[in-house]
């Protein structure tokens, strides 16, 4: 009996002794293990008014900066405007003859593009009671001019006087005058309306089929070379309009803020008065638009420059961002490479290009341009990878 209860306890001292055996080589293994492991990166908390990007991912973007200095920023004044045709360069298109019009497809409807020497329409006076006025003529001319051919070789003889013989002279130029003015441009619909220049319709004064008399104007061409911009200034400002050295205007149409000076504008004339029922005083400009930009009638914002101002701190319009009531730009951090802070601004005045920067910058100071509006959009929408420094 004594002899089983011994190899029990030898039984049972063999397994304990297993159990820790296999117990430390586990533990010796798991630390093993968890040596060589990679360390877990700590979570870094991360400044929303700050945004990393790395100079290649800003070049990718087309993202442009500009270092904040003092310069001269002139007097500002922002009003409404139009766009209004030079006239100068604006032709009308006269009935040659009486008669009935027939327009040739789409050729007089507004806006339309006509070539010099083009036919725009036919005016033919056969259907009234008159008859026509082109075939009058050239029946007019041919007679006169056998009444001339006659007296010529009658006054030689003195078988008519010499007054005879002027009578029948000024009588054939007369008709000649009249035929060669429409013989050129006789067709079998009657005789043709041509465009004297090469430009839009800007105004079309006729209809379809209807009567026109010699001279009446058929249509307007434009050539597009010049425009006017007409500022409309409220009349407190009066006193100041002798001061108006040009102007930047944005229209509804395009993004880009026009200046004048980079379009040859000039400054015509501003008004002296004002009118019953409109208190604005208009200031006009001339200005090229070889590039057929604009159109008469179109609204303008715009902003008259004036002579004067002081220095002072401005930046780019595309470089402020407005959100959530609040205005502010993207500052490179000085601090910290590929590295921006949002700050907020107060703004001033502008000139549609560039805003006055009252507070919240400091002259030496990197303001993001181009490129800010999409650092913010990313920055918002974690687009752009927060920086961390587990590399």
């Amino acid at each position: 009996m004594n002899i089983y209860k011994i190899l029990n306890i030898l039984v049972i001292s063999l397994a304990v002794s297993s159990c820790h055996s296999a117990h430390d080589h586990s533990s010796h293994e798991g630390h093993h293990h968890h040596e060589v492991e990679p360390k877990e990166a700590e979570h870094e908390e991360h400044d929303p008014d700050e945004v990393h990007l790395s100079d290649p991912k800003a070049a990718s973007i087309g993202m442009t900066t500009e270092v904040v200095a003092l310069a001269p920023f002139e007097t500002i004044l922002r009003v409404g405007g139009v766009i209004e045709s030079a006239g100068r360069d604006a032709s009308a298109i006269v009935a040659p003859q009486s008669g009935l019009v027939n327009i040739v497809g789409e050729s007089l409807a507004d806006g339309s593009y006509v070539v010099a020497g083009q036919t725009l329409a036919t005016i033919s006076g056969k259907t009234l009671q008159d008859g026509d006025a082109a075939s009058r003529a050239k029946a007019d001319y041919e007679a006169a001019k056998k009444e001339f051919e006659r007296a010529k070789s009658l006054v030689g003889d003195k078988i008519i006087s010499a007054k005879e013989y002027d009578d029948a002279v000024l009588r054939y130029e007369t008709a000649r005058t009249a035929y060669e003015a429409t013989a050129s441009r006789m067709t079998s619909g009657g005789v043709a309306v041509k465009s004297t220049t090469s430009g839009h319709i800007v105004s079309r004064n006729v209809e379809q089929g209807a009567y026109v008399s010699a001279g009446q104007t058929l249509a307007v061409v434009e050539h597009c070379g010049h425009k006017r911009l007409r500022a409309d200034v409220p009349e407190r400002h009066f006193a100041s309009l002798a001061k108006v050295k040009g102007a930047n205007f944005r229209i509804a149409t395009s993004d880009t803020t026009f200046s004048l000076s980079d379009l040859g504008g000039r400054l015509l004339s501003f008004g002296r008065a004002t009118t019953p029922g409109n208190p604005y005083i208009p200031v006009t400009f001339e200005f090229n638009d070889d590039k057929e930009i604009f159109f008469a009638g179109q609204y303008a914002d715009v902003f008259l420059r004036f002579d004067g101002g002081s220095r002072a701190i401005t930046v780019p319009d595309e470089a402020i961002i407005e959100s959530q009531g609040l205005t502010f730009v993207y500052v490179k951090n000085a601090d910290e490479a590929e590295s921006y802070i949002r700050r907020e601004v107060k703004t001033g005045r502008g000139d549609g290009r560039r805003t006055l920067i009252t507070s919240g910058l400091a002259e030496g100071e990197t303001v993001v341009c181009h490129g800010a509006r999409r650092l913010h959009v990313a920055s918002a929408t974690s687009a752009i990878p927060a920086h961390t420094h587990n590399h």
